[in-house]
């Protein structure tokens, strides 16, 4: 691991690792539990409830929906909270974070009734809500990493003379 430039994390950023993936869960849980609600009442009140009719495309869009407005923004706060308590290991406790998110989500929903195996969607409900709390996390530990524009070097005076 270490020739691969990862360490293994302290008790500290293991613990902001667990913080970050809870803030994640419940970011993702509020908002993917009231987004398909809005996508289909706006729908109704824009006078085109018509594009429910089309179940696959309307499925995919809704997917394509909560992936950028649910799934990506919560591990992106989740990954800025991680990013902003721990500034060593990111690449591992970002990773933790947002994994840890996903897994929490897709626990409960599966106990909610929301995900089985009997009607697994596996783009909806595994493939995209890992993708955008992973890459959120990522976006959003480094974001609150960036290195400053304070640090340039100066590389000495020039002088033209005319």
């Amino acid at each position: 691991m270490e020739s691969l430039g990862l360490a293994i994390p302290g008790k500290s950023e293991l613990l902001h690792s667990v913080i970050g993936g809870g803030i994640c869960f419940v970011v993702a849980f509020l908002v993917s539990g009231v987004l398909p609600g809005g996508v289909v009442q706006s729908l109704m009140s824009l006078g085109i409830a018509g594009v429910i009719s089309f179940q696959d495309e309307f499925i995919l869009a809704t997917n394509v929906i909560l992936f950028g407005a649910a799934y990506l923004p919560s591990g992106f706060i989740g990954g800025l909270y991680t990013g902003y308590q721990t500034e060593e290991n990111l690449k591992i406790t970002l990773a933790i974070s947002g994994v840890l998110g996903f897994v929490i989500l897709t626990v409960l929903l599966f106990f909610l009734g929301q995900v089985s195996p009997a009607n697994l969607d596996l783009v909806g409900r595994l493939i995209l809500p890992f993708a955008g709390n992973v890459l959120g996390a990522y976006l959003g530990g480094y974001a609150m990493n960036w290195p400053s524009g304070e640090e340039e070097e100066s590389f000495g005076k020039v002088s033209v003379e005319v």
